[in-house]
């Protein structure tokens, strides 16, 4: 998650539609997620870019998780939000836990 904590250093310029920085951010997010996820035995089984903000939700086992990041033109920082779901469509799910970026970020999941 390096890349993506480093990306997270400059500001993002507030834009109607997504700014080429975003997207960048975005890009590497998904990849380095995905590998921090397929380093425990998870499996990323979906990802959303909305407007300034990341999430989706991954499966390790037969457990699902969401993950989220607020808005990041206004809420920049290092941290996650983590919660248990019933399914890749639960965004409502369990409590929420915040998660601090990078390799050792899923190292204890919520049960």
């Amino acid at each position: 998650m390096q890349k993506t904590i480093q990306l997270l250093q400059t500001p993002f310029e507030s834009s109607c539609s997504a700014t080429p920085e975003f997207n960048t951010y975005a890009r590497t997010f998904k990849r380095e997620v995905k590998s921090v996820i397929e380093s425990i035995g998870g499996e990323l089984v979906s990802f959303s870019k909305g407007h300034f903000e990341v999430s989706g939700f991954f499966k390790v086992g037969e457990k699902f998780y969401y993950f989220s990041q607020s808005d990041l033109r206004y809420f920049v920082g290092q941290n996650l939000l983590l919660r248990t779901a019933k399914s890749e469509k639960d965004y409502t799910g369990g409590s929420n836990h915040f998660v601090e970026m990078g390799s050792e970020m899923f190292s204890q999941l919520p049960v």
